[in-house]
């Protein structure tokens, strides 16, 4: 089972266009601190795990591992809002069943192609 773990906060103008490029995944879960425009009402078309209880202090580690303690996959993959999966997410699954503990990850952000390891 793979879980997405996501931080955000004003992401309306590129959530969708992430979570569409993880589509696919068995759970996806939405971490948000404070956004002040559709930020939430968007993520909720994609996921009904998206919690805003978390209150921001300054410190993305805390709000990533606050964001990863609620899910219950096996596998977790962090991804940014600004960022697209460009691997088929069925690789996704393939590499679970590796003795691998991070894989690297195809991702777009902006105009930007790079491998991350995840």
């Amino acid at each position: 089972m793979i879980s997405v773990a996501m931080i955000v906060k004003n992401e309306e103008s590129c959530l969708a266009t992430c979570l569409e490029s993880i589509k696919g995944v068995d759970e996806i879960i939405i971490c948000d601190t404070g956004s002040e425009d559709s930020t939430i009402e968007i993520a909720k078309q994609y996921t009904d795990k998206v919690f805003t209880d978390y209150k921001w202090n300054d410190d993305f580690a805390e709000a990533r591992n606050y964001a990863k303690s609620k899910c219950t996959g096996d596998w977790c993959l962090t991804i940014d809002a600004d960022e697209c999966l460009i691997s088929p997410v069925a690789k996704l699954y393939e590499v679970t069943t590796t003795n691998f503990k991070t894989v690297n990850c195809n991702l777009v952000s902006g105009s930007d192609l790079h491998k991350q390891p995840r």
